[in-house]
């Protein structure tokens, strides 16, 4: 069975997208495990959760007040420190999601630690999406059970 030289070429533009996505150094993630805080700025933690299928292959860029700090795959989390005041994070996904979700908008406090999530909801079957964690136990263990990526020259 043939398929044909474009469905071919669909398939990778739809699941390649144009993301790019690079581990951090592995020292750098083990301090940012730590979860210290920093002195005079908000330490802001993005974490993307374990993809079962749903948005599996999706690369997701984050951005912080239209920053681009780096791209998350399933079981990754960024990390970027801000200062202290009204901050805005968004995502921009590649292939079949290459859409930017709506803002979500946080208050960051100096000395403290930020978290965000990103995920499917419903259990998998919903949107995805950016959102907070339910707790700050379910954020740090997001963290403690991914990859440090960081932005890609």
């Amino acid at each position: 069975m043939r398929i044909p030289l474009a469905a071919l070429l669909l398939t990778a533009l739809t699941f390649g997208g144009c993301a790019s996505y690079q581990l951090g150094d592995k020292n750098a993630e083990a301090a940012l495990k730590k979860f210290e805080p920093v002195p005079d700025k908000s330490s802001l933690y993005v974490c993307r959760e374990p993809a079962a299928l749903v948005a599996a292959g999706v690369t997701t860029n984050v951005l912080v007040d239209g920053r681009d700090i780096g791209a998350v795959r399933p079981n990754s989390f960024v990390h970027t420190l801000v200062d202290p005041g009204q901050r805005s994070v968004m995502m921009k996904n590649d292939g079949v999601a290459g859409t930017s979700s709506p803002r979500i908008e946080f208050q960051a406090r100096a000395g403290e630690l930020a978290f965000l999530w990103i995920g499917v909801t419903g259990r998998g079957f919903g949107t995805y999406t950016i959102d907070t964690f339910d707790s700050e136990k379910a954020a740090k263990d997001c963290v403690l059970g991914a990859a440090y990526a960081v932005r890609a020259p």
